[in-house]
């Protein structure tokens, strides 16, 4: 009820508690309440200054402005998306595809005679759906390797809150396992981590936010860190060390983890709360049998921010260069497509004008056919009219036979000329 009340008081009349009585069922509050807790959280920024509104379906920010108009943010991972990583998973991905075709391709009980196995009889199209099939092979993974890495995430995070609630930061067990044995191996690597480096948590999943360069995103958490003794993992020792820490699911480490957490990350929370951030960890969590509880860590440390901001940045800039350039070309084809449209509709018309015109001529042109010999009959006429008057009349008249009793005397028959006047 809060929530209609509230939405409807912005409009001025009565207070709240007025608007609609308390027996009243809050059908549309409970409608709204719904939508925003589905599709939309709200953060703030600098001191309750600045808000921000996630679109969970659409995984986008926006930043809210005077009036309640929302401006679209970047988000730190989306332009990150611009690097492109096709040298290494295009070679990864029609592997997975030839595996799977290896898998999943039909095998014969026999042998041939060096005892190998042979292939089953298959047909073309059923050869052809295997194919298809294996084709989507690196889709499956991924898709089975983000669920993975989800569940991981969410024990690390109920973990690690739990902590910074009850035991100061320090996480001595974890929470809420998951029963994927590969997520549970993942969140195992990383509280392996946190008890070799005395971690001391202060934030879990953060929503940052930098005004300066207008770009968003969630760090995983921010801690207090000491060294370890194991010079692979940390070449110098340190003691108390504030810092950015990021966990990764995936089977590598890769280059823009880097600006993405000791670029973005730091910089949004240098910028607005000025803290001495001193290290950055990326970590990535073994998942499979051969890793299981081990992890593969990345510490930057702060001589390395600026390089890795600047590597950032230059990525954000790159989205926004390629974004108003898509903008510009579409806008580009969409004048093209409106120009071809009108034109097209003119050749419609000027094909229709045209048309018209021609049947107009046409039956014009019959029209003075027509005329014409109607005038030609008439000449005719007039002209066979004169002739007549002009030329002689001659009148034939035969004689009729005479009668029997005459035959005897031939009568000569000559034609009756009328004499001319």
């Amino acid at each position: 009820m809060g929530t209609l009340n509230s939405f409807m008081g912005q409009f001025g009349g009565a207070p709240d508690s007025e608007l609609v009585p308390a027996s009243t069922p809050n059908v549309l509050g409970a409608f709204m309440d719904q939508f925003s807790t589905l599709t939309e959280e709200s953060y703030w920024f600098y001191g309750h200054t600045v808000e921000l509104r996630f679109n969970v379906a659409d995984h986008k920010y926006y930043r809210v402005e005077e009036l309640g108009n929302l401006v679209e943010v970047k988000g730190v991972t989306t332009a990150l998306k611009n690097i492109d990583k096709s040298n290494a998973l295009v070679p990864w991905a029609a592997k997975k595809c030839a595996e799977k075709i290896l898998r999943t391709i039909p095998l014969s009980t026999e042998m041939n005679e060096f005892k190998e196995l042979m292939l089953a009889p298959i047909t073309l199209t059923d050869f052809t759906r295997l194919v298809m099939e294996a084709k989507n092979a690196h889709k499956e993974i991924l898709v089975e390797a983000g669920d993975i890495g989800h569940l991981a995430h969410k024990c690390l995070e109920d973990s690690i809150q739990h902590a910074i609630d009850h035991t100061g930061g320090i996480v001595h067990e974890l929470r809420n396992l998951p029963e994927d044995e590969k997520a549970i191996s993942a969140a195992k690597a990383g509280f392996v981590w946190m008890q070799a480096h005395n971690v001391r948590w202060i934030k879990t999943e953060q929503k940052i936010y930098s005004k300066e360069h207008n770009y968003a995103g969630t760090m995983d958490g921010k801690a207090l860190v000491d060294s370890c003794n194991d010079p692979a993992c940390c070449s110098e020792q340190f003691k108390d060390s504030l810092s950015i820490i990021d966990w990764k699911s995936s089977n590598a480490l890769h280059v823009e983890y880097i600006f993405q957490v000791a670029g973005a990350y730091c910089h949004a929370e240098v910028e607005e709360f000025g803290e001495d951030i001193q290290n950055c960890f990326i970590l990535r969590l073994g998942k499979n049998e051969e890793e299981a509880g081990k992890f593969e860590p990345w510490r930057v440390p702060a001589k390395d921010f600026p390089e890795a901001f600047q590597g950032f940045l230059t990525c954000l800039e790159l989205g926004r260069l390629l974004g108003s350039t898509k903008d510009r070309i579409s806008t580009q084809k969409k004048g093209v497509r409106d120009i071809k449209k009108q034109q097209k509709a003119l050749k419609k018309e000027a094909d229709k004008v045209a048309a018209k015109l021609l049947r107009v001529e046409e039956k014009a042109k019959v029209k003075l056919e027509r005329m014409a010999e109607k005038e030609r009959i008439k000449t005719d006429a007039k002209a066979a009219r004169e002739a007549a008057k002009q030329a002689p009349v001659v009148l034939v008249v035969e004689a009729l036979p005479a009668p029997s009793f005459l035959e005897e005397t031939p009568v000569e028959r000559k034609p009756f000329v009328v004499p001319e006047e």
